[in-house]
């Protein structure tokens, strides 16, 4: 099979998975373990471990992953940059609902990209879905847009030369929606598993995610890390409401 039609292949399973509303539980925790896999190797700058968690993630379904696989795509982060394959992506995402890749797939055919020509109509197509959300960026860059004329095409000629006591006015491009910053919290360690699964369920932190780490300790056996991930405010939330319960809150390193 051909690079382009193994490329279409993916993106169709992509399409498939993420229109998906039911999800069994279990596959919901290796989605979330391949997804915050990616998002710290992100953070730490390894892009192409990134790529292959989220790109896996993807595969089983989830939609936030396969945005960021498109975020990668779009920059050339540990992957071949590709427009067109970053259009996809997100196209899979915001088919799925996820608001950001709607304002990100939005913002990408406006700009376009080295694979993928400009389209101002689609453009605002997505950024409208997004602004109709209520998300504030897609907003502003929607009413930016329509106050504005519809950019005239390229002249054939040269342009004459600006002289050189005129300003040129430099355009400001908004940012595109990338992954956001993740911490981890350690909520103690365990000689037995479901011990460890039963203080999550019972603590149930807000805003969080679990993640449990085996660790062989030589004679001591297997030991279980229970840690929280999620955003360094929801983090710092947890932290505050353990310390006042006098209950494990040991932060990690913030990605």
């Amino acid at each position: 099979m051909g690079h382009c039609a193994r490329s279409m292949a993916l993106i169709a399973a992509l399409a498939l998975l993420g229109a998906c509303a039911e999800r069994k539980d279990g596959m919901q925790t290796v989605r979330d373990g391949l997804f915050y896999d990616g998002l710290a190797a992100f953070h730490e700058g390894f892009y192409p471990e990134a790529a292959n968690r989220w790109e896996r993630a993807a595969r089983f379904g989830d939609a936030e992953a396969a945005r960021n696989l498109g975020h990668l795509y779009r920059q050339g982060l540990g992957v071949e940059q590709d427009a067109a394959k970053a259009r996809d992506l997100y196209q899979v995402a915001a088919d799925a609902g996820v608001i950001s890749a709607q304002y990100n797939l939005g913002m990408l055919y406006l700009k376009g990209g080295n694979t993928l020509p400009p389209d101002r109509t689609l453009g605002l197509h997505w950024l409208g879905k997004a602004a109709a959300a209520g998300l504030p960026p897609a907003k502003v860059e929607l009413e930016r847009q329509t106050a504005e004329p519809a950019p005239a095409p390229a002249p054939v000629a040269a342009e004459p030369a600006v002289p050189k006591d005129v300003a040129v006015p430099v355009e400001v491009v908004p940012p595109f929606i990338d992954p956001p910053a993740v911490a981890k919290v350690q909520i103690g360690s365990y000689r037995v598993l479901a011990d460890a699964e039963k203080d999550w369920l019972r603590l149930r932190p807000k805003g969080l995610e679990r993640e449990i780490i085996s660790v062989r300790m030589g004679e001591r056996g297997t030991w279980h890390r229970l840690l929280a991930v999620g955003s360094p405010e929801a983090v710092e939330a947890y932290c505050q409401e353990a310390a006042r319960h006098k209950i494990g809150c040991w932060p990690g390193k913030r990605n």
